[in-house]
């Protein structure tokens, strides 16, 4: 049963993110919702999990973008990784931690992902406004997300 609301979950984020990046823009801006949900499932779940699902939402972004193919994946799948390892030592369940682990590791995450797409593909996918801009974004986005993420675990154990 579990699987199928984790499934279900993982559907509805792409759809949410798709969506919101269609209709809701300002100026260009969204905030990441594939991001906020690698991030927070990296937070609730177990490490082979938590990577499973950074590995597998970094493929979603893969999908939708035109870069070098399965640098999203990478990144969310080591970015679940550094949260793994990270939240041993801080709480990562509280707000502030949240919101300046959103922040930290967007930069680190674009950066990851411009030195990978100007490695392997030669061209620079993120613009100056998104790298600015995106990661307050997120960290506005993550704990509204870590909250659903929180409440579909703790009524139906998944994640």
């Amino acid at each position: 049963m579990s699987i199928l609301v984790e499934l279900f979950l993982y559907l509805a984020t792409g759809t949410a993110y798709w969506w919101w990046t269609q209709n809701l823009t300002v100026y260009g801006l969204a905030p990441n919702l594939i991001f906020a949900a690698a991030l927070s499932s990296a937070i609730l779940a177990g490490p082979v999990k938590a990577i499973a699902w950074g590995f597998f939402l970094g493929l979603y972004a893969d999908l939708l973008g035109v870069s070098a193919f399965g640098a999203h994946a990478l990144t969310y799948s080591l970015m679940a990784y550094v949260v793994y390892v990270v939240k041993r030592q801080f709480d990562m369940d509280s707000f502030f931690s949240q919101l300046v682990a959103a922040v930290t590791l967007s930069w680190i995450s674009m950066l990851f992902y411009m030195g990978l797409s100007l490695v392997f593909a030669r061209i620079n996918p993120t613009s100056l406004k998104i790298f600015l801009a995106e990661p307050f974004l997120n960290a506005l986005a993550v704990p509204v997300v870590f909250q659903l993420f929180y409440q579909v675990k703790r009524r139906t154990g998944a994640l």
